[in-house]
């Protein structure tokens, strides 16, 4: 059921100090000292697509860089049963209040595949287990030793479908720490001793994170579609519900009347596997920019030939002149991080996690509507001022807080506790 996750990139712990703050490297390194050759598994759904995986990508070699022997899994979807993904797409938007149906069955397979999962975990040495979202989560249950468990929940479970809350609950309390990326998405069965909340952060030393003239990424683009002329809007995210890709079409169409000649490219190309709910949304937006020849969609990974969905994301994003993050749920919306890092305007949706990055007027805009995304991409579009001022702030805001040092810092306190509670 679980494939290792292989092939990542190695950095040095002189790179990574190098993004920390004088005070968070001198803990990091004292952390890692006490925690050197310790083995921390973690286990999520997909290698590739998605906030997670973006993450563990970079997380993985942060600690290895210290010395601690982590471990990355996902799940091999050729083994999934049929229909899996599609029940935990579901499961996913229950969680966070969406009515769903579920059937009895669907329960067992969830179960039974959490029984196997577990299976495989026993098999692999470990010291920490570290399981993100719904799709494995089960498996605490079933495992034959009571080893340190921590789960990552990075969606918003305040007000679930009761149902559905009612059957994961049970798996949610085998773990003995439960992070959130937002204290104001910790369902209240949980106990304040039990949650931590980690916000997520961005990695300073990925290529993906990589600052180009906007007049290159524009240029690179061309072949794409997306010509040199006009300003440039973009929404990088996958095409979702809880991104609102429409909501985006609907008020790019109104702002374009007063800025003629921009252009709009939603950047979603379908790499993740646990997710086949996304070409219903794209299929939806299609239909919505039908003969549209300033509107582009980017869905299929075929239509990049030689190029990479982190070049063609990186390029986008440094390309833009304004980045929207239409976000009506969100666990926090790493893609607008990295717009802000490039020293980009976002103006983010009313999510929470949105929020939590962008304070309104002073790194960005917030819009909880069409019609206030419409005005607050017009005035972008029309003050070049105000733009370079908000981009500016953005990319100081990131640097204080929202990096991969911070991060790997907030783990390594959490192992350390968990791996010796009697010193703590």
């Amino acid at each position: 059921m679980l494939q290792k996750v292989e092939d990542l990139k190695n950095v040095s712990s002189k790179e990574v100090l190098g993004y920390a703050t004088g005070e968070h490297a001198k803990e990091i390194e004292e952390l890692a000292k006490s925690l050197r050759g310790k083995r921390v598994l973690h286990i999520n759904a997909t290698p590739q697509g998605g906030g997670v995986a973006e993450i563990l990508k970079s997380l993985i070699p942060y600690l290895r860089a210290f010395g601690v022997e982590a471990e990355w899994y996902a799940f091999d979807p050729a083994q999934a049963p049929s229909g899996f993904f599609g029940f935990t797409n579901r499961l996913h938007n229950a969680l966070q209040g969406e009515p769903t149906e579920f059937y009895q069955e669907e329960w067992a397979t969830y179960e039974r595949v959490g029984q196997q999962v577990a299976a495989e975990l026993d098999e692999i040495p470990h010291d920490v287990l570290v399981v993100h979202d719904p799709q494995p989560l089960p498996a605490a249950r079933f495992l034959s030793h009571k080893l340190p468990r921590i789960l990552f929940i990075h969606i918003d479970t305040v007000n679930p479908q009761k149902g559905a809350w009612g059957h994961v609950l049970p798996f949610v309390e085998e773990y003995d720490q439960v992070v959130f990326s937002n204290e104001e998405f910790v369902n209240s069965h949980i106990s304040r001793e039990r949650f931590r909340v980690f916000q997520p952060a961005i990695d300073p030393l990925a290529a993906k994170q990589r600052m180009v003239p906007q007049e290159e990424a524009r240029s690179f683009l061309v072949p794409f579609g997306i010509p040199r002329e006009g300003s440039l809007v973009v929404q990088v995210s996958r095409f979702d519900i809880w991104k609102n890709p429409s909501g985006v079409v609907e008020a790019f169409r109104i702002a374009r009347q007063n800025c003629p000649g921009t252009k709009l490219a939603l950047v979603g190309f379908q790499e993740a596997k646990d997710n086949p709910e996304a070409t219903k949304v794209y299929e939806r937006v299609k239909v919505m920019a039908q003969g549209e020849k300033d509107i582009f969609l980017f869905f299929d990974p075929e239509v990049l030939a030689g190029s990479s969905i982190g070049e063609f994301t990186m390029m986008v994003q440094n390309a833009a002149d304004v980045v929207v993050q239409n976000s009506i749920r969100e666990g926090f919306g790493l893609t607008a991080t990295e717009a802000m890092w490039k020293g980009k305007a976002v103006v983010g949706g009313p999510a929470s996690g949105i929020q939590k990055q962008i304070i309104r007027g002073e790194n960005g805009l917030i819009a909880v509507s069409v019609e206030e995304l419409a005005a607050s991409l017009e005035y972008m579009l029309t003050d070049k001022e105000a733009r370079a001022r908000l981009g500016t702030a953005a990319k100081e805001s990131v640097r204080k807080s929202f990096l991969m040092p911070r991060l790997l810092l907030d783990h390594l306190r959490l192992y350390k506790e968990l791996v010796s509670p009697v010193e703590n």
